[in-house]
């Protein structure tokens, strides 16, 4: 019972006490209520009917539980649930300590690692690349030779598809003719395999031509000996050699995001270490790419998904149509 006091019998001591038990121990409540409430008034009140001390003790505290129980109905025991802020709610909805502050969230901490100009940079997070410390000076300056080591590292890693670019601008720049048939099939064959040491003037073999497949082989020989591609060969060549690229390029970025992280990390400037090699190809590649649609595909291209360079070659080239069209009519 919430009243009941400290057995007097078995533990003298807490009963006299002022601590919770003790019969000398605060009201549980303030003012007119609790003093009704309190079973001490009960008791006293038993002991002056001339009861004994301890059946005015067990009687007292009864009739102050029944007491409490009718002026305060919401002193029942109410479950308590742990609400989504991290407090403690009873039932209704109401706060069981509404005066306690909740204890604030520490910030989430990001790693860091020691950069090559000797500051402590993090390497996640919204501060990616910035000092951990802004205000500390640091005697270690940037190392240029470390700068150097991680471009060079990164340009050997890019050696692959600079040579895979560097075919593809070629084939993108050919002509339909005899010529360019067989400068088609000779570079869609460095794309396949940049390392064949086969050249253009000669016939391909298995020795010099590396992995590139045997009907690919084939093919450039039989154009070397005067065989023209079909249109649809010619098509198909150049959609396949656009796929290689596509593949390329997509593995390139990864190693440009790659790098572009390693140099935040270092404390580098990325565009100092990071070269998008792939950049000078993209003016190239969509003015191909226009080239072989309709006037009426070109109209329907949504201009919004097209960046500035894209858009500059597409307005140029409908102004190209649109004048060739005057002149004919």
């Amino acid at each position: 019972m919430a009243n009941q006091f400290t057995n007097p019998f078995t533990n003298p001591k807490g009963f006299f006490s002022s601590q919770p038990g003790g019969f000398l121990a605060p009201p549980k409540r303030e003012g007119f209520e609790g003093f009704l409430s309190d079973p001490r008034l009960s008791i006293g009140m038993a002991i002056a009917q001339g009861q004994p001390i301890g059946q005015a003790l067990l009687g007292g505290a009864i009739q102050s539980k029944q007491i409490e129980e009718a002026m305060f109905p919401e002193a029942e025991e109410r479950k308590i649930v742990t609400g989504a802020d991290g407090f403690n709610y009873y039932e209704d909805g109401t706060r069981v300590l509404p005066n306690v502050v909740q204890e604030a969230k520490a910030p989430k901490e990001y790693n860091s690692v020691k950069a090559k100009d000797g500051y402590l940079r993090y390497s996640e997070g919204p501060e990616k690349g910035k000092k951990v410390f802004p205000d500390i000076e640091d005697d270690v300056g940037m190392s240029f030779d470390d700068e150097s080591k991680l471009r060079k590292d990164f340009q050997d890693e890019s050696k692959a598809f600079k040579e895979v670019n560097a075919a593809y601008g070629r084939i993108l720049s050919n002509d339909p003719t005899p010529a360019g048939d067989i400068s088609l099939i000779f570079q869609y064959m460095k794309m396949l395999d940049p390392r064949s040491t086969v050249r253009e003037g000669e016939f391909a073999t298995v020795q010099n031509a590396g992995s590139i497949p045997e009907i690919v082989r084939a093919k450039f020989n039989s154009v070397k000996e005067g065989t023209k591609l079909t249109e649809d060969m010619r098509a198909d060549y150049l959609k396949q050699a656009e796929n290689l690229y596509n593949t390329a390029l997509e593995n390139q970025s990864y190693i440009e995001n790659e790098y572009t992280t390693f140099a935040e990390q270092y404390g580098f400037d990325p565009k100092r270490i990071v070269i998008e090699y792939g950049k000078p190809l993209e003016k190239q590649r969509y003015t191909k790419q226009i080239s072989v649609m309709t006037t009426e595909e070109l109209s329907q291209l949504n201009a919004a998904n097209l960046t500035p360079i894209q858009l500059d070659i597409l307005n140029k080239e409908l102004d190209r149509r649109g004048k060739l069209n005057n002149g004919n009519s």
